[in-house]
């Protein structure tokens, strides 16, 4: 090959860097006595810091996996009857016990005769390749799950709403509002930042689009847990209508209003209570809007949301399954 003569004089060193530097093992194997000679990497691949005395065919199959043991067996002998070439990707386990994943290829070495004599071949270790495999294979099967479920709760507000709606302002500006909500809580659920999906950090990311409200909202964690995706978003959804309730006619629509947030938990339970005061006097009939059924209805599934309008202000209680 042309493209390899300025190599000739050097393969050698060549040859040994690039397996270094890749960490690769080479081996080839004699059929006839079952063993194998190999380089350094290769005893090392499969758990033996320094280089065997021995190595052999068996010696390999007993690394093998059970599970992959039978197929790699069969891939070998078919090698030898087809004199073809050959790559497989299999689980070992190691000197050490740990479990490993491999990817080995080769090719048969005929004899003058045309008989298979030797095979030769390499090994490398891609365990961290099939580890990144499997975390995108469960990112990509959460995003899914997490896509299907906002886009089903995005299709039953749009659904209520429109039914409800007194105008097309309006239903705008209510749904707006809500999908920021569902927004923001995925921005939430992407970022991975520790206790992102704690009841706290949502309730805040829901007041950072609210002006001038934070000061009159108290806050007090005795307690609380991470959430799931899906009981983060509902919560978000109810703790954006409850806002916007309030300001449009309960506690934050006063001056003097205020809202008390409490949040704590057991064994089996996260318990949020969300209680008004201050405020106008409280109309009953708002319990009839989407708002409102939003706010029963987002966390169904995860637990129970429960509205008390009482004379000096709205109580909310909301209980979540964390068991």
């Amino acid at each position: 090959m042309p493209d390899l003569l300025p190599f000739e004089n050097r393969s050698a060193d060549h040859l040994r860097l690039v397996l270094e530097a890749g960490h690769i093992g080479i081996w080839e194997l004699d059929l006839q006595s079952g063993e194998a000679v190999r380089n350094r990497t290769h005893d090392e691949i499969f758990g033996y810091p320094e280089l065997l005395p021995k190595w052999t065919y068996d010696q390999f199959l007993q690394h093998v996996m059970e599970i992959d043991r039978e197929r790699v067996d069969e891939l070998q002998k078919a090698t030898i009857a087809e004199k073809r070439e050959w790559s497989f990707e299999c689980q070992i386990r190691t000197a050490s016990g740990q479990i490993r994943w491999i990817r080995a290829a080769g090719r048969p070495l005929l004899n003058p005769a045309g008989d298979v004599e030797k095979l030769i071949g390499h090994v490398v270790d891609i365990t961290e390749s099939k580890q990144s495999e499997a975390r995108l294979r469960l990112i990509t099967e959460e995003l899914n799950h997490r896509v299907r479920n906002m886009l089903a709760i995005i299709r039953s507000m749009v659904k209520i709403s429109a039914r409800r709606a007194q105008d097309i302002p309006a239903f705008a500006e209510a749904l707006e509002g809500r999908v920021g909500a569902l927004a923001r809580t995925h921005h939430l659920l992407a970022g991975e930042t520790a206790g992102a999906m704690k009841p706290s950090t949502i309730l805040r990311e829901e007041l950072s689009v609210f002006d001038d409200v934070g000061e009159r909202i108290g806050l007090i964690v005795l307690d609380e847990t991470e959430l799931s995706a899906s009981a983060a978003q509902g919560l978000a959804l109810v703790f954006h209508e409850l806002l916007t309730n309030a300001l449009k006619y309960g506690a934050l629509s006063a001056d003097e209003g205020r809202i008390e947030i409490r949040v704590d938990r057991d064994a089996e339970t996260l318990n949020i209570l969300w209680k008004e005061h201050g405020g106008p006097p409280v109309d009953p009939d708002t319990s009839d809007g989407f708002g409102s059924m939003l706010i029963a209805e987002a966390l169904a599934a995860e637990g129970t949301t429960t509205q008390r309008f009482l004379p000096e202000g709205l109580e909310c209680h909301i209980t979540l399954d964390i068991a």
